[in-house]
């Protein structure tokens, strides 16, 4: 039985020939004030972490990351340092944590939305909550791990140039299977999708 991608982070190297989307004006309102920091881990297996609110995904944490939330939440999603191979100042989904411990405080003061220009090089497919369908094809920039597996990843910092693989994924994505690709990374070696 194959794993549910869907909630899955796929990164996965694609050429750069998806084409390029015009990015379209922040339609996010703007963020609450902060608050004190507090000490919160992630309880489930794995949880998508967003530039803001109900916005693009550009990570994973998984079950035991710390994250040091900050503010209230903003549609669902908290503002804070999400720890484990990240170490990055995101939004995490508020059901995937627990915990009340106390922390200092080291993100902004005031929660922040990541500009879309920090994360990809300006290819980005669909909406900013979801992405394009594409099938994954043999030749098109994609690794495989036996020749018919794609390797994915659960993160590989987008918003580095180069960006760098992190928390591969026991993935059973076949050359051939529909993705929906979001963005390509700031430095157009990953994309991106689920």
């Amino acid at each position: 039985m194959r794993p549910r991608r869907t909630a899955l982070t796929l990164a996965v190297a694609l050429t750069a020939s998806l084409g390029v989307a015009v990015i379209g004006p922040e339609t996010l309102s703007s963020p609450p004030e902060a608050q004190a920091a507090v000490r919160k881990n992630i309880d489930t297996d794995y949880t998508l972490l967003r530039r803001g609110p109900r916005s693009y995904v550009i990570g994973t944490a998984y079950r035991g990351w710390t994250v040091d939330v900050q503010g209230p939440a903003n549609a669902g999603y908290r503002w804070g340092r999400v720890f484990g191979d990240l170490n990055m100042c995101l939004w995490t989904y508020e059901g995937a944590l627990s915990g009340s411990g106390s922390a200092t405080q080291s993100c902004s003061s005031t929660p922040q939305i990541m500009p879309v220009s920090q994360f990809t090089n300006g290819q980005i497919g669909g909406g900013s909550n979801d992405g394009a369908t594409v099938a994954t094809v043999p030749g098109a920039g994609c690794n495989t791990y036996d020749g018919v597996h794609i390797t994915a990843y659960g993160n590989v910092r987008p918003w580095l140039a180069p960006a760098s693989p992190s928390a591969p994924l026991a993935s059973t994505l076949d050359i051939g299977d529909p993705v929906r690709w979001r963005y390509v990374s700031r430095d157009g070696a990953w994309g991106h999708g689920a």
